[in-house]
């Protein structure tokens, strides 16, 4: 992990005082910088690490943590489209590098993968699911990634090609190098940048943050839709 991957990500975190934000601030201490609001609840991060791996890092300490918000011009594509036998399922996130968005960091992880096996996590030039992960155009821009034992690819790296406001609306597709099978996809739309998102009730569904925090692609369909 260098500086030149590293992004600020916020997250909404519960917690209950001073004590508690001690707590979360030991466990994150040696991943960069740590902003904690306790009124908000908010831990804001500056980090080379993937924002699930901060994550797993605060719920260590017992507290739930939902992320709220993502680097400077961010997108997010809930992966979840395409293949009906294929339960491959994830979220891949691109924020911009600089205040001119040359450049981006593509975070997120992608579950349902074969175990230690490599796979191309490809842009494609439009948004067009109607037809699964067939009617996406032709591959914009294309990444490898690689799944651990447990079939799950965590991603974090710098594409110094990318543009974000360039992909919005384009797709995430998740293909199978050897057979060339595109098993999942997903659009691309925005999503919230540092301090956009500070909701703790769902105004659409009455649901808290700390409640979808379980179901986190439970709702993706519906918020993917309303997005773009």
């Amino acid at each position: 992990m260098t500086e030149e991957n590293s992004i600020k990500i916020e997250f909404a975190v519960q917690i209950s005082g001073k004590k508690c934000a001690e707590q979360v601030r030991s466990a994150l201490q040696d991943i960069g910088s740590v902003d904690i609001d306790v009124e908000k609840g908010s831990v804001l991060a500056a980090t080379a690490l993937p924002w699930t791996e901060v994550q797993r890092k605060i719920e260590a300490t017992g507290r739930r943590a939902v992320l709220s918000g993502f680097g400077g011009q961010s997108a997010v594509s809930i992966v979840n489209h395409g293949n009906e036998t294929s339960s491959v399922t994830g979220v891949v996130r691109f924020c911009a590098l600089t205040t001119d968005q040359k450049g981006a960091v593509i975070d997120g992880f992608i579950d349902g993968l074969e175990a230690n096996t490599f796979y191309n996590l490809n842009i494609h030039e439009c948004g067009d699911i109607s037809c699964g992960c067939t009617s996406v155009g032709a591959v914009y821009d294309s990444n490898k990634i690689s799944s651990d034992e447990n079939g799950r690819a965590t991603i974090h790296f710098t594409n110094n090609q990318l543009k974000v406001s360039d992909i919005i609306g384009r797709s995430v597709v998740i293909v199978e190098l050897q057979s060339d099978t595109r098993l999942a996809c997903g659009i691309i739309a925005r999503s919230a940048g540092i301090f956009e998102n500070y909701k703790k009730i769902c105004a659409c569904d009455g649901v808290t943050i700390w409640d979808e925090r379980n179901k986190p692609l439970a709702g993706a369909k519906r918020r993917e839709k309303e997005s773009v």
